[in-house]
């Protein structure tokens, strides 16, 4: 997923940055899905720890608060540091918007939570606890992640990525993270 981050730093049409973008992202989740030990970890089934009602509360709580808090850090972060952004996002028009819109972000939420909520989770997991070194650990992973997009991008991400690890830690099932991910990043892409 990196190396496709890499690649699309010197796309600047639409279709060429899409393209490499979903390669990365499932070229991640197959290599995922190729190795046993790493399929039973990403894609396991987890039985869910939380009543069904509580889900829809933290998703709008997990947006609303990503909402408010990212807009303006990443906003004040990168015009202090505009040197840190070392890309952007093409942003596609007509048919290809719609596409990206609704099954690339979708696509964007699932690999990243595989990734970063079930995967680093289950690595850093013995050497911090399930605990807060946990949350902030696999947040700043996931901060960093957004190197591209500029220090104020990843600072808004890693704070996003602590309602999301609670998130997941409270209902033990991926789903409601991938969700509001995925609304979180349709709030900020329109």
């Amino acid at each position: 997923m990196v190396a496709s981050q890499i690649v699309r730093l010197h796309q600047h049409d639409a279709e060429s940055w899409i393209f490499w973008d979903y390669a990365g992202r499932l070229g991640g989740l197959a290599v995922l899905a190729a190795i046993p030990s790493a399929r039973d970890v990403a894609f396991r089934y987890d039985k869910r720890k939380i009543p069904l009602w509580e889900i829809p509360l933290w998703i709008v709580g997990v947006v609303v608060a990503d909402f408010f808090f990212s807009r303006w850090t990443r906003r004040i972060i990168s015009n202090a540091f505009p040197q840190t952004v070392l890309g952007v996002y093409p942003r596609p028009s007509g048919s290809l918007y719609l596409l990206d819109l609704l099954l690339g972000l979708a696509l964007v939420a699932y690999s990243e939570e595989v990734v970063f909520r079930r995967c680093a989770s289950n690595v850093f997991k013995p050497y911090s606890g399930d605990g807060y070194a946990l949350v902030f650990t696999t947040s700043v992973l996931f901060g960093c992640f957004h190197w591209w997009t500029g220090l104020g991008n990843m600072v808004a991400a890693a704070a996003t990525g602590v309602p999301l690890m609670l998130l997941l830690l409270r209902s033990g099932v991926l789903w409601p993270a991938v969700l509001a991910h995925y609304l979180v990043d349709i709030v900020y892409f329109t």
